[in-house]
């Protein structure tokens, strides 16, 4: 399976010499995995007069040129053309991240125009997740702030004294840091994405300090009163709970599924996925390190067929990482003792593939620019003459 993540700089820019900058994220990270088969570099323009005199280079992170094309190589002609420039497998440069210099010239001193210059970096793998419309991906390792990768702009920030410490083992650089003592946690705003929906999924990084905690909340966006999902820690086995509860009616409708002999070890990093459709049977699938494990498995009321949402029971709550936080007070509960990363959602069912894609420790690596919005390039123009 073959996925392309591409960085774009529309330039539109005139001038007999033009200068613009692609900024590349996060490929890196593929090249070290080595995922990355190929890498195009492709520039959209016209010339005014004649291509015959026209010159197009490019600037690797890495300081070394790439000619598209030379002056004199190019049939004599004008109008928009696109021009490519394949560089193969061992040929990359040594560094793949940073800035792409792509230079643009006519030498017989007429004009060029500039539309479109763009880095595509070409991934196969059979580990790489399909295309995916991530509601929430919280990453420790990107970010101080708890930013949310998937791009809709719910960041999560530390409460409580929660932190950030480095710690590599999930794939990133860092990732949050609690203690149960303090009752911390990291939190976003309420989320109402998942309502309704017939498919969902969750995935964390999680390495517990304790495991004699009856409750431990590794990810959730629940507030007792108005629910959606739990994933959580109790004692030595992980957990997820999707469901909500009804203060006047006392009662709820819910799905839970829990391992039955993980049996987890303190200090020890450990992936878990979990998958609900409420159209099979069963509705609920957790993993744990890309292994489907055993469970028990319960439903409360009538059982759900979508993620729930409580309309009668006011304010919606924060997402959180580390803790619950009830829906209507600051009240915190279940506070996690140790480490999490790498928190996402997706309003679908996760494959075989993608749980052992997220199980494989490389956190932002993979995926296309649609299912990792991070890649998408901070594209500058830097100047021209003209």
């Amino acid at each position: 399976m073959t996925q392309l993540l591409t960085y774009e700089n529309p330039t539109n820019q005139s001038g007999q010499s033009v200068q613009s900058d692609v900024e590349v994220d996060g490929a890196d990270l593929l090249l070290a995995a080595g995922d990355i088969t190929g890498i195009e570099l492709s520039i959209t323009w016209d010339s005014q007069v004649s291509w015959q005199g026209c010159e197009c280079y490019v600037i690797d992170p890495d300081g070394s040129y790439h000619y598209i094309f030379n002056s004199g190589s190019l049939p004599f002609g004008s109008g928009t053309r696109t021009d490519t420039l394949q560089i193969n497998s061992g040929s990359f440069p040594s560094s793949v991240d940073g800035t792409w210099e792509f230079y643009l010239s006519d030498q017989m001193f007429n004009t060029v125009t500039l539309d479109e210059v763009s880095v595509e970096v070409q991934v196969t793998s059979a580990n790489m997740p399909a295309t995916y419309s991530e509601i929430s991906w919280y990453g420790g390792g990107w970010y101080p702030g708890g930013i949310d990768l998937s791009n809709n702009g719910n960041h999560v920030y530390p409460f409580n004294n929660a932190s950030m410490v480095a710690d590599t083992a999930s794939g990133g650089s860092n990732a949050f840091s609690f203690s149960s003592a303090s009752s911390q946690r990291w939190s976003d705003g309420p989320i109402a994405d998942y309502n309704s929906q017939s498919q969902w999924s969750v995935s964390a990084w999680v390495k517990p300090a304790q495991t004699s905690a009856f409750k431990q909340m590794i990810f959730c966006n629940h507030g007792y009163v108005r629910g959606n999902f739990q994933l959580y820690q109790t004692n030595d086995e992980f957990g997820l709970f999707i469901g909500y509860y009804d203060p006047a009616a006392s009662s709820g409708d819910s799905e839970k599924i829990q391992t039955t002999n993980v049996n987890i070890t303190s200090g020890t990093w450990y992936n878990i996925t979990g998958t609900f459709d409420g159209t099979a049977s069963p509705k609920l699938n957790l993993y744990v390190d890309d292994v489907a494990v055993s469970v028990s498995r319960s439903t409360g009321g009538v059982g759900l067929t979508s993620m729930p949402y409580n309309s009668f029971a006011g304010a919606a709550p924060d997402q959180t990482i580390g803790a619950l936080k009830a829906a209507n007070s600051s009240t915190i509960y279940y506070p996690f003792d140790g480490e999490i990363d790498a928190c996402r959602t997706v309003n679908s069912v996760y494959t075989s593939d993608d749980v052992t894609w997220l199980a494989s420790a490389r956190d932002a690596a993979g995926g296309p620019p649609s299912f990792k919005p991070y890649f998408a390039s901070t594209n500058n123009t830097i100047g021209f003459n003209s």
